[in-house]
């Protein structure tokens, strides 16, 4: 291992960091983490501190830290063909084996498999998809989107613009303009602290409706992350319906 003033010294001079202020770290003002190994669900840096990954790599270690079936079918895999493009109908046994595999395991209205790299490209992937599914239906209007401020849904140009954070588009020209986006049923976070979580709800479905109105919006994403929905909200949503619903309707 190199010492670590040297390695931190070669992460500061040539290391391109997302979500950080290059500046500050090149000139050594902002904090650094060296990560190591890991086993579990804990990883662990170069000066010996162990860590739970609470945040699953960014929600990409769904399996876990060293897994030894997982690295030695990858070693396997990786002297044999360590990868080739499925485009124009080119596959491997590998990618082939795998597509069946998922499709065995989903839900049964599923009739295809495609692969992405994460989860910005798969986002990314589904608004072509829907688009284009759209035109050749002859329905080229059929493109606005509605995400939640608060949701995180990428950090491409349009999964940045689904993402509902500001940080993600200032100075980037985005969001796109058929991307709409609506209040979040974050009730923790409500701006008018005398609402219950019932008149909460009222609040969050009758924006959303009005922005459907308004904008005519065809599509809603009614999927993101970190927030805890009110179950009156997702009820409505997934009923097409703004109106009061009794609790003892609710399932």
């Amino acid at each position: 291992m190199l010492t670590n003033d040297q390695l931190g010294k070669w992460d500061r001079e040539n290391f391109f960091h997302p979500s950080t202020h290059l500046a500050q770290h090149a000139r050594g003002e902002t904090p650094t983490r060296v990560i190591t190994g890991g086993s579990g669900v804990y990883i662990e840096d170069r000066n010996g501190t162990r860590l739970l990954d609470a945040f699953a790599g960014l929600y990409c270690v769904n399996a876990g830290y060293g897994r030894t079936e997982i690295t030695d079918a990858i070693a396997r895999q990786a002297k044999e063909l360590a990868y080739y493009h499925s485009y124009v109908g080119t596959g491997t046994e590998a990618s082939i084996t795998l597509a069946k595999m998922v499709l065995e395991r989903a839900p049964k209205n599923m009739s295809k498999v495609y692969f992405g790299l994460g989860g910005s490209d798969a986002n990314e992937t589904n608004v072509k998809l829907v688009w284009y599914y759209n035109n050749i239906l002859g329905r080229p209007q059929k493109k606005k989107i509605i995400s939640r401020w608060r949701g995180y849904h990428g950090s491409g140009l349009m999964t940045g613009s689904l993402t509902g954070l500001e940080l993600y588009h200032k100075k980037f020209d985005l969001p796109f303009p058929q991307v709409k986006h609506t209040e979040a049923p974050y009730y923790y976070r409500r701006a008018d602290r005398s609402m219950s979580e019932e008149q909460f709800s009222e609040h969050c479905a009758a924006e959303l409706e009005k922005l459907i109105v308004e904008k005519g919006v065809l599509e809603r994403d009614i999927e993101s992350i970190d927030l805890r929905y009110p179950d009156n909200y997702v009820f409505r949503l997934r009923n097409g319906d703004s109106r009061p619903v009794p609790r003892e309707r609710r399932a």
